[in-house]
């Protein structure tokens, strides 16, 4: 089956065509993706065709309808596919509605993140305008589908789910933990499972980027995650606050005359790593650098992004019992040998022991880095989100119907 992903972002578009056989293995026909699609002026535009190399061409493009038809010409101009209805599906990772299984897009699933796109506006909100145009690009034919990040932490207990807010809120509003980033966390977990030969295993998986979640997951199913009800939680994410106490924001809000949509730009689009390193940019890598040369504000973004991260493995070690596996993906996660080393310091009292050599050695690739003689292993699990969204939309496109959280079980 031929597959279509789209993955949006507020200002980006990327895009792969996968081919998925019958045995569940996916070969990439294609990928192309579009930044800076928002605004007037350049973008980079950036394609290779099967596993060839990456090109990197600059265009002018304007908004998703200009850049998806951009792509999909690519496509077709270079053989990728010979026409759109060469594409029997199209899958999207999309973050939140209320159903949050394996859907087709329906109206009534797009209406769910139509009404859940304040909790996620730099998601919700692209994806419904994306997932617009390419309708009108591809046609009523081909099947859209989502697969919801929620999906893989509906087996988190009911009462870890609670925040703390009136039941009334819990009960009428649906304010609980949903998790997100269930798609990485789905795909490293997988891949742990396949490498140790079992699932019976107490797993970690850390997955950071330019949003950063970490999982807890026992016998195979996911039993906490970092994020909460919104994806402003958890760690300190890019742009957006992590976790808060809720007075703090009332307070600001009150002292500075701040509007809820005022409030929301600022821990949305202002807070987060930019927001404490001040050096106008949310990139990891440009705030770890300056750091490095001694700039104290991005010095003390690192670590208190790094001290994060230790607290939830030491707070999931506890809901575990005791972990077996730590897995790291995500770009800050995978590439970030330097990072990965500071997380794990000084835990040898839990039995973990890295491996500086190799560490370093296998930065970026599939490895186990842990110490021979660690109790707890350690891998670098590069991620891999558009297999598991390609695998569950191929099972919706099959069964005809929606898949429901409890029913979607991925392994490789």
């Amino acid at each position: 089956m031929i597959i279509a992903i789209g993955n949006v972002g507020s200002t980006s578009l990327k895009s792969k065509i996968l081919d998925i056989n019958d045995k569940n293995e996916i070969k990439t026909l294609g990928e192309a993706n579009l930044d800076k699609i928002k605004t007037q002026g350049e973008s980079n535009f950036t394609h290779k065709i099967g596993s060839g190399e990456t090109v990197k061409e600059i265009v002018d493009v304007c908004g998703f309808k200009e850049g998806i038809q951009l792509i999909m010409d690519w496509y077709i101009a270079n053989g990728v596919i010979k026409q759109y209805k060469d594409i029997e599906a199209m899958g999207f990772k999309t973050i939140l509605g209320e159903t949050n299984g394996a859907n087709l897009l329906s109206l009534e699933i797009l209406d769910e993140m139509k009404r859940f796109a304040f909790v996620a506006p730099v998601h919700n909100l692209p994806y419904l305008e994306a997932i617009d145009e390419f309708k009108k690009v591809l046609g009523s034919n081909i099947p859209l589908v989502g697969v919801f990040e929620p999906s893989f932490h509906y087996s988190i207990p009911e009462y870890r789910r609670m925040l703390g807010f009136p039941w009334k809120w819990y009960e009428e509003l649906g304010i609980k933990q949903n998790g997100y980033h269930g798609s990485s966390h789905r795909y490293m977990s997988a891949m742990v499972y396949k490498l140790e030969g079992t699932d019976k295993l107490k797993v970690i998986t850390v997955h950071l980027g330019g949003s950063s979640s970490i999982c807890a997951h026992k016998n195979g199913k996911s039993v906490d995650v970092s994020m909460k009800f919104s994806t402003d939680s958890g760690l300190l994410q890019g742009t957006r606050i992590g976790d808060c106490d809720g007075i703090g924001l009332l307070f600001a809000m009150k002292s500075l005359g701040l509007t809820i949509e005022e409030a929301q730009r600022e821990i949305s689009g202002n807070s987060g790593l930019k927001g404490i390193a001040g050096i106008g940019t949310d990139d990891y890598r440009e705030i770890y650098a300056a750091g490095e040369a001694g700039n104290e504000r991005c010095k003390m973004t690192i670590a208190a992004f790094i001290d994060g991260v230790r607290k939830y493995i030491g707070a999931y070690s506890a809901i575990l019992g005791g972990v077996d596996v730590i897995a790291f993906g995500g770009g800050i996660a995978e590439k970030g040998k330097d990072t990965r080393m500071r997380v794990l310091e000084n835990m040898e009292y839990m039995g973990i022991r890295l491996d500086i050599a190799k560490n370093e050695d296998f930065n970026g690739k599939q490895a186990l880095i842990s110490a021979p003689d660690s109790k707890v292993k350690l891998y670098i699990t590069p991620t891999n989100e558009e297999i598991v969204v390609a695998y569950f939309v191929k099972k919706v496109v099959e069964n005809g119907r929606d898949l429901k959280p409890e029913e979607m079980i991925f392994r490789l």
